[in-house]
């Protein structure tokens, strides 16, 4: 969108009014960063709403790739040494790096029995820290590779500063080939800022260490190599993502449906290759079955800002009168293949413009049906929504921060009308995106680009 000018332009010029919001901006996400907690939310909220209101200043800017990188290592590197206050998952990252580092691994042994084996920095004092210290690890070999060279420095403080560099270090690779895939679309490289530059993705990603703006930023390589043909490297780096989060698996059904034959068998042979490379320290019997116990549990037990699951839950109550999640969980996770396996196969039109627009549906979908939604969970959806016109997403990547006051209460417990307020909203903008689609379907559609 071409920079319009207004008032402050003509009396301080563009570059000043540009600095003067992204300070504005860099400064509300320093603040939260260093100065609140989850209990905090009534106090940090408003800061967070003018942190979103100039991110929607500054991604309609047409900003070049040496500003979109400056202020994204500005604001990033000013949180260096804010240590994670909205989540306390970093002492579980710290935990299995430490665990690794003195040559324990961190999968089929419990926080509980790890305790009797004297590792130096695990002790009462952080077992007390952690939020799930009865039941195993659920995070992926590549994740634990930085958790362990971050843990090699330390205590947790120097450790949380190293695993915030290599965060830094990995958006920032992300980035650069974020703007490869825009140039490929015929893009404004700009749109890029609606990603990189959102407050709830520096806040949640290098602020508070969730690993979903590492899993994006190596898939975001990935994607460009397929795209461009090199199948190798595509399936070396969707592994590497794969090896942060799982959740990469479910953008393989529109691979394998509509690639060509040839490629298609290609891709998934050097997938399958580079996979059992990287998952070989959880393929020994054991420590796979307590890795696929930690997933199963996440599905029948976890549940968090959820919606659909939470209008069928107190429907299940009123009949049954007990928490039917057990269930739920895994029927609303085979209706998310399915949703996906349709959206793989209604069509054969292979391009990355059609790729970016299934992930985002199939994504959301997931999001919509799952029983746990934390804040850094809509970080994937708002990736994939750079490459598509539909905006759902950034209304989400504010939205969600209403969740943070379930934790604002004397003891913990969700507000089912706040929850309300935060969907209500978002299917309301949905609804109207997609009625605005319909009406509008006489327009003429992107070009679509096939993969050669």
């Amino acid at each position: 969108m071409p920079y319009k000018a207004n008032f402050l332009d003509k009396h301080l010029g563009q570059p000043n009014v540009l600095y003067a919001i992204a300070l504005l901006w860099a400064s509300c996400i320093w603040y939260i960063g260093y100065s609140f907690g989850q209990k905090d939310f009534f106090r940090f909220f408003p800061f967070y709403t003018i942190a979103f209101a100039a991110w929607i200043w500054l991604f309609q800017q047409d900003l070049s790739l040496r500003q979109l990188l400056g202020l994204s290592l500005f604001v990033r590197l000013g949180l260096l040494l804010a240590f994670p206050s909205l989540s306390d998952d970093i002492y579980r990252f710290f935990w299995d790096g430490r665990l690794i580092t003195s040559g324990v691994s961190p999968y089929g042994i419990l926080p509980t029995e790890a305790l009797s084996k004297s590792i130096p920095l695990l002790d009462q004092t952080l077992f007390a820290q952690l939020n799930s210290p009865n039941y195993y690890t659920i995070y992926p070999p590549i994740n634990q590779l930085y958790f362990a060279i971050s843990a090699l420095v330390g205590n947790i403080i120097s450790a949380t500063m190293v695993m915030k560099i290599l965060f830094i270090v990995t958006e920032t690779i992300g980035l650069l080939f974020m703007v490869k895939l825009l140039i490929k679309l015929e893009m404004k490289i700009n749109h890029a800022a609606i990603f990189v530059l959102n407050p709830l993705v520096i806040i949640e990603g290098v602020g508070n260490l969730h690993y979903e703006v590492i899993m994006l930023s190596l898939l975001c390589i990935s994607i460009y190599y397929i795209f461009n043909n090199k199948l190798l490297y595509g399936a070396g780096w969707m592994a590497i993502s794969i090896g942060i989060k799982l959740l990469p698996l479910m953008l393989l059904p529109y691979l394998w449906f509509r690639l060509p034959k040839d490629v298609k068998w290609k891709f998934f042979v050097y997938l399958t290759l580079f996979l059992l490379i990287t998952f070989l320290p959880v393929i020994n019997g054991i420590h796979f079955s307590t890795f696929l116990e930690s997933i199963d549990l996440y599905f029948r037990k976890f549940e968090f800002n959820a919606s659909i699951y939470y209008l069928l839950r107190y429907i299940g109550q009123q009949i049954t009168g007990y928490n039917l999640i057990q269930y739920l969980g895994p029927i609303l996770g085979i209706a998310t293949i399915g949703f996906n396996i349709y959206q793989a196969t209604k069509s054969k039109t292979s391009s990355l413009q059609s790729f970016m627009q299934y992930a985002l549906m199939v994504w959301t979908a997931y999001l919509l049906l799952a029983t746990t939604v934390h804040p850094w969970y809509v970080m994937s959806i708002l990736f994939f929504s750079i490459f598509t016109s539909w905006k759902f997403s950034l209304v989400w990547s504010y939205l969600i921060i209403l969740s943070y006051v379930n934790y604002s209460f004397p003891s913990y417990y969700e507000n089912m009308w706040w929850i309300a307020i935060e969907y209500t909203i978002l299917l309301g903008w949905m609804g109207w995106e997609m009625r605005n689609r319909k009406i509008g379907k006489r327009a003429s559609l992107p070009n679509s680009r096939s993969l050669s």
